[in-house]
């Protein structure tokens, strides 16, 4: 069985915003998602927490963008892509829990919204490399950041 994973790719579509793809496999499942992300807010919040250690209920690095609801830009009406990461044992393991969902307009087809929730184990060492990837991608600098899970 090969080693669960997160690949991480960013398109940027101007200076500070792009599109930041996921591609997820754990176990025999694998999807897809995308979503629209400052890539400056991802390097100030979600990157920063990565990095914490050890990691803290209560500051959970989470990514999540999609459709955010208008005249709250703070609460998302869908979610299309969201990454997290928090503590699993007392070893010091990780969980990564990452959601994807199709996008679905305000259309007779809105009851075929496709999505799926991927989880694998990961170590802090396995996180800090892809926090330091995931910053080189958002930077231009490499194309694609990794995160390894532990194989089960």
């Amino acid at each position: 069985m090969s080693a669960p994973e997160l690949q991480i790719v960013y398109r940027t579509d101007e200076e500070y915003t792009g599109q930041i793809r996921a591609t997820v496999k754990s176990g025999q499942f694998r999807a897809e998602g995308a979503a629209w992300f400052d890539r400056i807010n991802v390097k100030q919040t979600f990157l920063v927490a990565l990095r914490k250690f050890p990691l803290l209920e209560n500051d959970l690095p989470t990514l999540e963008g999609g459709f955010w609801q208008s005249g709250n830009p703070g609460r998302l009406d869908q979610c299309h892509l969201r990454i997290s990461i928090r503590p699993y044992d007392s070893r010091g393991t990780l969980i990564v829990h990452v959601d994807v969902s199709s996008e679905v307009w305000k259309t007779p087809d809105a009851d075929l919204q496709n999505s799926a929730s991927l989880r694998f184990r990961a170590e802090y060492p396995a996180v800090e490399a892809f926090a330091r990837e995931f910053e080189q991608v958002l930077d231009g600098k490499k194309e694609i950041a990794i995160l390894k899970g532990i194989v089960a």
